[in-house]
């Protein structure tokens, strides 16, 4: 047996002081009866005038010094250790993610995962150093090395879920990472779903129980050409293993417009349509009625585009391809010019040069330049010839064949500027990239479209269409509803002056300035987000749903056979470090002080 914290010995002082008060003699009264016979036991103790007495038996007494006894012990934290020693480190993971938080396992299964936390490092011996990792959309350490079990447990209990999807590749290289430093450290893993290291020395205790989730995985909508209706589209998924009878609801602008009854077989997801909805509603919101484990998966929503036109300028001398896939995109404005005025024209949302650009660039609208020549902005690197071009990472790309590329008769090469990212790549350099100069966001691609065979793909309309919607969001509403946990490139008025965003629980937080504004990656909280930028005689608002990530986060589709371990839960955990016999000790003390209290109360004496 161990003593955590010795100095608790520091109560048995009160064993003499209870000793010395009955040792002390009782002072009474004098008071005049009739017969003394009654009082013989009582005469001793009135024949003495000094203050002491001899000491007797008293069961008080006993149980007095037996619950101080008892009161040192629990102070000090009495440990026993088990066969199995658990010395060294531990580092504990704890899956913070959205899907802890159901509640299958009362009162959630993050709260029943940190109370055998908890209870594993208060079991743990004297001089055990901790890590703690809280595993979520960006896993990170909390703390590293720290041998004061209050500390840890107070870290532990300030952790909270997240709404955000658990990130459990990014987890396990952090994890690594820390046991590349010492590899005898000891890893338990707290979370729902299967063990994301097996085969190491990785112990997962898993909190699932199975129950029943459903969740909108999908909401979307389009507006009908000749029409003035909207028809948007629900998918509604079954996590469960069992099929359901569901009732979804669908709100425009906040009112109740219709309601549907479904059934969805386990582990498969069916399709609603929803018909009629006026062209007017700015505000889609659908909503599973039946009850299930997790709430916060049951509602998804979406902002719907508010029609504005974007005014655009296509400076060129003739490139039917940007002409054609510009004028088929809705909300747009298009204006054609040729390339010798260029310099004075201005008042544009966006302006797109081919094969030319101003000497100064506008400042009051967002840019893409196609084959420009020599300017003072960015800098050539040379020049590559019957080339293959491919797409870097970027978002504009996301979705597309990884091995997706197009030929160029010629290319420009460029040194990347400090304030751009590349968009695209030949084996030679960046021949295409993008970011903020200033206020102004900035597309330079170094090839003329013609000398290409990029306009010929089914992919160059989408390229395209999202350019556009990232430099013109309130014309696309590309940024209608994003899932917790995703990044999102704001586009922000070269005007702008001011930039906040306004989260779901009223906090307003200022992005900008400096300009300009990063990628914005606090989308933590599921519900409605709100952008707003303050001109210099105005303030432009526009709004976004964030929406649980259900697909991707539900604990019920993870390959979750940690339930069987659940059972071994318990024992799993003390046999690592032992017993703590404060709780024991604590009944027992208990129990004391209540036979000391019936012994007073009926008089009983030895």
């Amino acid at each position: 047996m161990i003593f955590h914290y010795p100095l608790g010995f520091l109560a048995l002082l009160a064993v003499p002081i209870i000793i010395l008060l009955y040792l002390l003699k009782q002072k009474h009264e004098n008071y005049i009866i009739s017969s003394l016979h009654l009082w013989q036991n009582a005469l001793q103790d009135m024949e003495a005038n000094a203050p002491w007495q001899k000491l007797r038996k008293n069961l008080l007494m006993f149980l007095q010094i037996f619950a101080v006894v008892l009161l040192a012990l629990i102070l000090s934290e009495p440990f026993i250790r088990s066969g199995k020693s658990n010395g060294g480190e531990i580092m504990l993971v704890m899956d913070c993610s959205l899907s802890m938080q159901s509640t299958d396992m009362k009162p959630s299964r993050f709260e029943a995962a940190k109370r055998d936390a908890l209870e594993l490092i208060e079991s743990s011996q004297p001089g055990t150093k901790f890590s703690l990792i809280a595993s979520g959309s960006t896993p990170y350490i909390v703390l590293h090395n720290v041998d004061d079990k209050k500390r840890v447990m107070q870290e532990l209990n300030a952790l909270i879920p997240s709404d955000t999807a658990e990130d459990p590749e990014g987890t396990v290289e952090l994890v690594n990472s820390l046991i590349r430093e010492n590899s005898e450290i000891q890893v338990k893993w707290f979370g729902d779903g299967a063990n994301p290291m097996p085969g190491s020395r990785t112990e997962y205790y898993s909190y699932n129980r199975n129950g029943n989730n459903f969740a909108i995985t999908l909401l979307s909508h389009r507006k009908l050409q000749n029409s003035r209706e909207i028809t948007a589209l629900s998918r509604i998924a079954n996590f469960s293993q069992q099929s359901a009878e569901l009732d979804v609801s669908l709100y425009a602008d906040g009112n109740f417009f219709d309601a549907r009854r479904i059934t969805v077989d386990a582990g498969e997801s069916e399709n609603i349509y929803w018909t009629g909805i006026p062209e007017t509603v700015s505000k889609l919101e659908c909503r599973i009625d039946t009850k299930d484990i997790l709430e916060k998966d049951n509602y998804a929503g979406i902002i719907i585009s508010s029609n504005k036109v974007s005014k655009v300028l296509l400076a060129t001398e003739k490139n039917i391809f940007l002409e054609k896939v510009l004028s088929l995109m809705p909300n747009i404005e298009l204006f054609r010019t040729g390339i010798d005025d260029i310099n004075e024209l201005k008042g544009y949302d966006l302006y797109i040069y081919d094969s030319s650009m101003p000497e100064e660039l506008p400042e009051d609208g967002h840019i893409i330049l196609f084959n420009p020549p020599g300017n003072k902005y960015f800098s050539s690197a040379g020049k590559s010839e019957y080339t293959n071009i491919q797409f870097s990472k970027h978002s504009l790309f996301n979705n597309l064949d990884s091995d997706s590329s197009f030929s160029a008769l010629k290319a420009d090469l460029y040194q990347l500027p400090v304030w751009a990212n590349p968009l695209m790549e030949n084996d030679s350099g960046v021949t295409a990239f993008e970011g903020y100069l200033d206020k102004i966001r900035i597309m330079v691609f170094g090839f003329d479209l013609h000398e290409t065979n990029l306009p010929v793909k089914p992919y160059f309309p989408v390229i395209m269409t999202r350019i556009v919607q990232e430099l013109l969001p309130e014309s696309s509403n590309s940024i209608s509803a994003v899932n917790a946990g995703d990044q999102i490139e704001l586009s922000i008025d070269p005007e702008a002056e001011k930039v906040y965003v306004v989260f779901p629980d009223g906090n307003r937080k200022l992005i900008a300035p400096p300009f300009p504004a990063a990628a914005f990656n606090e989308t933590t909280q599921i519900g409605i987000y709100t952008l707003e930028q303050e001109l210099e005689n105005s303030t432009l608002r526009q709004q976004f749903f964030v929406n649980a990530p259900s697909e991707k986060e539900n604990a019920t589709a993870k390959t979750a056979k940690g339930i069987e371990q659940n059972g071994e839960m318990e024992q799993n955990l003390r046999s690592s470090g032992g017993w703590s016999l404060k709780t024991v000790l604590l009944w027992l003390l208990l129990l004391i002080l209540l036979i000391e209290w019936w012994v007073y109360a009926n008089g009983i004496a030895i």
